[in-house]
């Protein structure tokens, strides 16, 4: 928006005069921290708000990032394992951080996005491409934050929410939370289980035929804990506790024998940081522990397994002028795991250090430049430099264009299990990637309560050294630094907000074409080059609506995933299908403290017969029905 010139202010009445005086006049305020996103500049960044995520308080990341993004949760049943696909890359290649430490499993290098409960944080970030240098290890694809930031001044407030819904769920959740300028708490805890024991549809020689789901039940809680400390003008403490755990059957494929498959997942993380903010000095030390528990068992097979890790970061900032600042850093971690199929018990240190600086040189232009180097256990990990830029070239008094561009190298350590399991290689290399984007941003504000947002981005990267597990001469899977590969494509998306009297529209689409193909491999790759790979699909879109009137909330979700291979051959493959989920909910003020809103949801509503994965059975039509009780 254009802002006043000096002879407008002087035709301004004198009590409009002394009013803006007295608003540019601000009260001494506390300096907030920078996030490490303020050197991300150039890349592209979905943000979930409180909106969405209302909508799926008790479910999991893998329920809102499904439903609200186009990226390709590979799902192997309602509640049973999930995993991420970014810009075409492997689970692997995704870095899932919360409060900004890694927290994806060592030994299997990946997240189970099913295993991570919506209550355990109050805001999910996306990240797209390649952001090495901010995140470390696996942020090759893309990199998902998860986090709690403090409301402050909101006095003390409560909520509790039970839900039924097909197939025998049942969820509750509570959060509680108190804060004033100085102290923030929130508490939160969730529990789920269901029967699962839906109805599916198999297509046989005499047509389809309907079968019962076995051995899909599952039980998941969760408790988070989050508390920051003002102390002074300057400095901020933060604690944090997050466990889950997880009892799941594991739901066998269709036409496959049940083998009684059970899997237990329990997880740990405890976190405590300090952060020291000065007019020109910044300095932030956290430290964390995590312990990673995972049994699994089925009549044939039992394998244990705990990974414990711990984390430490320190880093100091200076800002030389209001329009540069320089980020310097370290962080060492300890893994310590004991896992049925090692030969001995495993421990050893990973460390990194690196250097982040931002310059704006104009109110309209952004810079940075960022290296990290990691420092990594009998290998050398590769430097990984990122540059971004970001330019606002056009702006009016409703609209502002601006030009994006990122160039960045990142890396993936080998897990664990990828060195360490008896057919494991502990020479593998570190993944490499090196990727470049662009792109167009667009904000159209033509009217108080009417405003658009539209973001076009292209992208291309290569990998080398992707890990591919392969069978040797006597059948046994080992992995490999066999490959490289290309993945390029387009992201656009386009949101919507309006406002008119008491009726309020968001309305968002997200749009994602993908192509990841092997371009380059060795003699004892049987994989073909040139072929997409498995479960990659090269188009992928999401339609949102919120509407709010009065006390009442109608939301929409339509999904489309299109068409993919199950294998490198590319003669087999799973069709596209389009999924439509909707909401409709009643808020009722009981008193001005108190409010009840009932929610009813539909999944599934036209009925579709789909897989996510090859022979995982999905369920038809289902629903809930939900009730939620506020206190503020």
């Amino acid at each position: 928006m254009a802002k006043p010139t000096a002879g407008r202010a002087q035709q301004l009445p004198a009590d409009s005069v002394r009013q803006i005086q007295q608003v540019q006049q601000l009260p001494t305020v506390r300096i907030q921290a920078g996030l490490p996103s303020r050197y991300a500049v150039g890349s592209r960044t979905l943000t979930l708000d409180s909106v969405a995520l209302a909508q799926y308080r008790s479910g999991t990341v893998a329920d809102v990032l499904s439903a609200r993004t186009p990226l390709y949760i590979k799902n192997y049943g309602p509640g049973q394992l999930s995993s991420i696909s970014i810009r075409g890359t492997s689970a692997r290649h995704t870095a899932v951080l919360w409060n900004g430490l890694n927290i994806s499993l060592p030994s299997l290098g990946e997240s189970d996005f099913a295993l991570l409960p919506n209550s355990g944080a109050t805001q999910v970030q996306v990240q797209h491409g390649p952001a090495s240098a901010l995140y470390g290890s696996s942020a090759i694809g893309g990199t998902v934050l998860l986090s709690s930031p403090a409301r402050w001044n909101t006095g003390p407030r409560a909520s509790v929410q039970t839900e039924l819904g097909s197939f025998g769920l049942q969820a509750n959740s509570l959060e509680g939370g108190f804060s004033n300028a100085r102290v923030a708490v929130r508490t939160s805890a969730s529990q789920r289980s269901a029967q699962n024991d839906f109805p599916f549809e198999v297509r046989e020689a005499s047509g389809m035929v309907r079968h019962r789901q076995e051995n899909s039940a599952f039980r998941q809680w969760s408790l988070a804990q989050d508390v920051q400390l003002r102390t002074g003008q300057h400095s901020e403490w933060q604690a944090a506790a997050w466990l889950t755990d997880a009892d799941r059957q594991i739901q066998p494929s269709m036409g496959s024998a049940n083998t009684h498959a059970r899997q237990r997942d329990q997880s740990r993380r405890l976190l405590a940081g300090y952060h020291h903010v000065a007019a020109r000095h910044e300095t932030g030390v956290r430290v964390a522990w995590f312990e990673d528990v995972l049994n699994y068992r089925s009549d044939d097979v039992t394998s244990n397994s705990r990974v414990q890790t711990t984390q430490a970061q320190a880093d100091h900032t200076f800002t030389f002028r209001p329009n540069a600042s320089l980020r310097v850093g370290a962080e060492a971690q300890h893994f310590s795991g004991r896992v049925d199929g090692y030969q001995q018990s495993i421990d050893e240190n990973r460390y990194a250090g690196f250097v982040l600086l931002r310059y704006d040189p104009r109110p309209t232009l952004h810079l940075t430049a960022n290296l990290r180097q990691a420092l990594l256990p009998g290998r050398r990990a590769p430097l990984t430099p990122t540059l971004g830029a970001k330019w606002q070239f056009w702006q009016t008094t409703t609209q502002m264009l601006s030009v994006k561009a990122n160039a960045s190298r990142s890396y993936r350590a080998p897990t664990l299990n990828e060195r360490f399991w008896p057919t494991g290689d502990p020479n593998l290399a570190p993944e490499s990637g090196l990727g470049y984007e662009g792109g167009l941003t667009h904000e159209w504000k033509p009217q108080e309560g009417l405003a658009l947002q539209s973001e076009l981005t292209g992208y291309h990267q290569l990998v080398d050294n992707w890990v591919q597990w392969l069978p040797d001469r006597l059948g046994r899977y080992t992995p490999k630094n066999l490959r490289q590969v290309r993945a390029q494509g387009v992201e656009a998306g386009t949101h919507l907000r309006w406002t008119h009297l008491r009726y309020q529209l968001r309305a968002g689409v997200e749009y994602a074409y993908t192509q990841s193909r092997k371009v380059r491999g060795y003699n004892d790759d049987p994989d073909p080059v040139n072929q997409q790979l498995a479960y990659v699909p090269l188009h992928a879109a999401a339609f949102s609506t919120d509407h709010s009137w009065r006390r009442w909330v109608l939301s929409t979700v339509l999904t489309y995933t299109g068409t993919r291979f199950i294998d490198a051959t590319g003669s087999n493959k799973l069709p596209g299908y389009t999924l439509l989920n909707a909401t409709v909910g009643h808020t009722v003020r009981v008193t001005p403290a108190w409010s009840a809103t009932v929610l009813v949801q539909g999944f599934n509503l036209t009925n579709l017969v789909y897989q996510s994965y090859e022979y995982r059975a999905m369920p038809l039509r289902s629903g809930s029905v939900s009730l939620r009780v506020n206190w503020h």
